[in-house]
């Protein structure tokens, strides 16, 4: 799902962001003798995720049911587009990178032991978090009536 943001967050203002919330970012001269590039964003994206997630984690009282203070958090970030397929890939997007944050993070297993077994309910999440990605990546395909590609096929293929 390719979205075009027709008003991306410049390098500058990642790095301003960044360090108006107290993580400055430090660029490596001899790497990067002319300053950050393109594909720097991600990595800057990444840490402005990392700030704000961490700040939501400690909003949110896990302990209330529903979370009280999740109904601003949602009213939030859906204020920055009505769009729905906006919406959808920010959950679609969500969900990936959670999927391949759990493992990463929550795995207590030695990367480079390849015998080493992930525990069962870190590798059941991992997979849960992709099959509700797969889920709302399919919906979207059958709401916009494209029906072989929810069910993953191609017609060049017929």
């Amino acid at each position: 799902m390719g979205l075009d943001n027709v008003t991306p967050i410049s390098i500058d203002q990642m790095l301003r962001a960044l360090a108006a919330l107290g993580q400055e970012h430090v660029v490596d001269p001899e790497v990067r003798p002319n300053g950050l590039i393109k594909q720097d964003v991600p990595e800057l994206l990444g840490a402005l995720l990392g700030l704000v997630e961490t700040e939501t984690a400690t909003v949110v009282d896990p302990m209330e049911d529903p979370p009280l203070s999740l109904h601003g958090l949602q009213q939030g970030w859906q204020h920055t587009s009505a769009d729905r397929v906006i919406h959808r890939a920010v959950l679609t997007n969500r969900l990936r990178r959670t999927t391949f944050d759990i493992p990463m993070i929550l795995a207590d297993v030695d990367p480079d032991d390849e015998d080493a077994a992930e525990p069962l309910g870190i590798a059941a999440a991992a997979a849960s978090t992709m099959a509700a990605a797969e889920f709302i990546d399919a919906q979207d395909h059958v709401d916009q009536d494209r029906l072989d590609q929810a069910l993953g096929e191609d017609r060049n293929d017929q």
